[in-house]
């Protein structure tokens, strides 16, 4: 399989400071994993699992795959091209999910999930954030409605999905010092069932996103969905309120050497090997072997879920390292739990990759 290997704003690490590494390593890290290190640095120690409330956004580009199949005729050039083109929409919708509070945990292909923390706040609140955020991030579609590339036009188009409820926030693996940060739960599902509803252009809510937020919103029913709702205004707009950033140079020189080794813990090994090395962009095409793995059964509500994940993902990363195989993500949707599992990903190469896969 030809795939294209997108590693966002690589800069050589030879000269930086230790706060700019930091954050050139955060930003490969699950928003809430570097957030957690910033405000506590330590070592990677034992799995931990919590639950709390939350609003979910999944955003998924259609389109893409016709312009990837497009762009990857011309080879490396087509690839850079897409590099350059995924970072402007990536980095745009990024700004607007931090700008509403919300932090991004997961890009799935060309799809981009979002947590929206209600810990502290309303969960009416994060599903308000979560909705307003998912409006202005289809405004800002319109600068990808018309692409112009080297191989001709191509349009973008985005739908968004909520969900709302109780996630299960788990911090797992650890084998050979690689660890995954997995959220699921019952948001996840809603957002997978009713995102395979919604069509371009829209943003819908499932029914126990839509009870939260109703009174700040207008929507309409979706045919067919299961009490889901397409958003399409806001009626009492929240007021402005600026990002979290993490300075890392507030850091002491102990915490940031801390904070170093447990962000390296969640970056795939790809990018490690090669954040010395390489140019600020790097688009390649690799010939790669993929594997999916799927998991029934393994019920997100229940009290030993998270010791159940941990186990599964342990057992997996056990037996596929022996491979030389990489742990690509762990996804859990309405289908279940999925390992991607890739053979071919630097810095391990075989001939036979398809065979050890």
């Amino acid at each position: 399989i030809m795939v294209v290997t997108n590693i966002f704003q690589l800069l050589s690490v030879t000269a930086m400071t230790s706060p700019d590494l930091l954050k050139k390593l955060a930003a490969y890290v699950p928003a809430p994993v570097a957030h957690a290190i910033y405000h506590r640095p330590r070592l990677p120690g034992e799995p931990a699992a919590r639950r709390f409330p939350a609003a979910v956004l999944l955003a998924d580009i259609s389109g893409f795959t016709p312009l990837s199949e497009l762009l990857s005729r011309v080879g490396p050039t087509g690839a850079e091209e897409l590099t350059q083109l995924l970072n402007q929409y990536f980095k745009l919708m990024i700004q607007l999910i931090e700008a509403h509070q919300g932090q991004v945990i997961e890009f799935s292909g060309d799809a981009i999930i979002a947590l929206f923390p209600a810990e502290d706040i309303p969960l009416q609140l994060a599903v308000r954030r979560a909705g307003e955020c998912a409006l202005l991030m289809q405004a800002g579609m319109g600068a990808f409605t018309s692409v112009r590339t080297s191989q001709g036009r191509a349009s973008l188009s985005m739908k968004a999905a909520i969900g709302a409820g109780e996630v299960l926030e788990c911090r797992i693996g650890g084998v050979m010092g690689r660890w995954e940060y997995v959220v699921g739960g019952d948001p996840l599902v809603q957002v997978a069932i009713v995102e395979s509803q919604a069509r371009p252009g829209q943003v819908v809510l499932s029914s126990r996103a839509w009870r939260e937020a109703r009174l700040f919103f207008r929507g309409e029913a979706q045919p067919g969905g299961r009490g889901a709702v397409n958003l399409y205004r806001v009626t009492t707009p929240l007021p402005e309120s600026e990002p979290a950033v993490l300075d890392w140079g507030q850091l002491g020189p102990e915490e940031r050497r801390l904070a170093e080794t447990a962000l390296q813990g969640y970056v795939p090994n790809a990018i490690r090997a090669r954040l010395d090395e390489q140019a600020e962009w790097l688009a390649e095409l690799r010939r790669m072997t993929i594997l999916f793995v799927g998991f029934g059964n393994l019920d997100y509500v229940a009290d030993d879920a998270g010791e159940r994940l941990l186990y599964l993902v342990q057992a997996a990363q056990d037996l596929f390292y022996r491979f030389e195989g990489s742990l690509g993500k762990v996804t859990v949707d309405d289908k279940g739990t999925v390992l991607l599992i890739l053979f071919g990903v630097p810095p391990f190469s075989h001939e036979d990759d398809a065979m050890r896969a």
